[in-house]
């Protein structure tokens, strides 16, 4: 009776010793569930977080229009943003070294010396045919392994365009002043003529020299407005009235404007523009650039005639400040008008530069003008949303096409 008093005593006490052990167990696997749990909310966390910041940093790298490139402690690339994809093309992938991508030794080690030395280090260089200014920054990342590494930061500045509009503002000084100094300079030596007799000489030479006085300060006012609307133009701050214009009729109004100084010339002026050509456009401003147009063309033509017409010919293709290329207008929303000469052709070295301001082709034989013209006619078309651009050989002729948007 004793013994079994024991026993069942000894089971009672190894009963509670295993209950003890089963919620002792399941405390643990609770925790150990628990702690699994807020493991993996953790490192789903961490990837969000790596998510949204990969996500910034790609929003960020990609609002510029500068190359950036990361590359590792190994001179590897990383990371790189839309504008360097673009500058290098497809040999700009992650994984690659930056020999490989660039081609240049120099940016290479302009990244070795940013790794030493962890500041900023300002150079220029030229990388795919265009200048840059690099700076480079070291910066101390995570790796994979989870231990502190760095990484380069590439910014590449494209100084190219700056430079290009420092030589342009330079060039505008000097060509103002020039076009000033001619008038100024005529006004001066003609005002001195009249004081030479005061009060005396013929009547009549008298009148002369005033007339080419008024002749000088007439040049002087059409250049300091046209200055006045190529400013407003290009600050956008004309107002295009876009109402359905009738082309043929436009250019109607334009040719018998300009038709006397055609006929003095000995030329024809052709309309070749179809009725009912309706396009959606500033009629002012539209006839300025067609008049500017057909004018020159006058102007440069010995015989023959000028000819205006539809065309189906689209703009060639250029090249964007941020390394994209302009897409050519959708034929079906614009319609391409032609201004054609039969005159002596402009010269292929001075094509690139006919739309820049003051720009004369022919300034050796005084053919007067401002060379502000097809500067202003280039804004007022573009302001439309077209493009101007020409095509020209000399001794055949010259046609310069535009584009306005169609009707509808």
């Amino acid at each position: 009776m004793e013994l079994a008093l024991i026993v069942i005593v000894a089971l009672a006490g190894l009963c509670v010793i295993l209950a003890w052990r089963a919620r002792a167990l399941a405390a643990e696997a609770f925790a150990a569930g628990t702690a699994e749990r807020e493991s993996r909310a953790a490192q789903a966390a961490l990837r969000r977080q790596a998510i949204y910041a990969r996500a910034g940093r790609d929003a960020i790298a990609n609002t510029t229009i500068d190359p950036i490139l990361f590359v590792d402690a190994g001179h590897i690339v990383t990371y790189r943003n839309n504008a360097a994809q673009r500058l290098f093309g497809s040999a700009c992938a992650p994984g690659r070294s930056l020999i490989e991508v660039t081609r240049s030794y120099e940016l290479d080690a302009i990244a070795d010396e940013a790794l030493k030395d962890a500041y900023e280090l300002p150079r220029e260089l030229s990388l795919g045919g265009r200048q840059f200014r690099v700076r480079a920054g070291a910066l101390e990342v995570e790796s994979a392994a989870q231990q502190p590494a760095r990484e380069i930061v590439l910014l590449l500045y494209d100084v190219g365009e700056l430079q290009r509009l420092g030589r342009a503002r330079r060039d505008f000084v000097a060509n103002i002043s020039h076009e000033l100094r001619t008038p100024l300079t005529a006004i001066r030596l003609l005002v001195d003529t009249l004081r030479q007799k005061p009060g005396q000489g013929d009547e009549a030479e008298r009148s002369r020299l005033l007339d080419q006085i008024s002749h000088q300060v007439d040049s002087l006012t059409q250049l300091t407005q046209e200055l006045y609307d190529l400013s407003l133009i290009e600050s956008g701050r004309v107002p295009m009235r876009m109402v359905p214009t009738d082309m043929a009729e436009l250019v109607d109004s334009v040719i018998t404007r300009l038709a006397p100084q055609a006929e003095r010339a000995g030329l024809t002026l052709t309309n070749q523009v179809a009725r009912g050509t309706v396009a959606l456009v500033d009629p002012e401003q539209i006839r300025r650039v067609l008049s500017n147009l057909v004018h020159n063309a006058i102007k440069f033509t010995p015989r023959g005639g000028v000819t205006v017409w539809l065309s189906d010919a689209t703009p060639p293709q250029r090249m964007l400040p941020g390394g994209d290329l302009d897409e050519a207008a959708n034929e079906a929303d614009h319609i391409t008008l032609a201004v054609q000469d039969t005159g002596v052709g402009i010269p292929a070295d001075a094509l690139p530069r006919i739309f820049e301001r003051f720009y004369k082709v022919d300034r050796v034989r005084g053919q007067g003008g401002t060379g502000l013209g097809l500067s202003i006619a280039r804004h007022i078309v573009e302001a439309h949303g077209g493009r101007l651009w020409v095509e020209s050989q000399e001794g055949v002729g010259t046609t310069f096409y535009f584009t306005v948007p169609r009707e509808g």
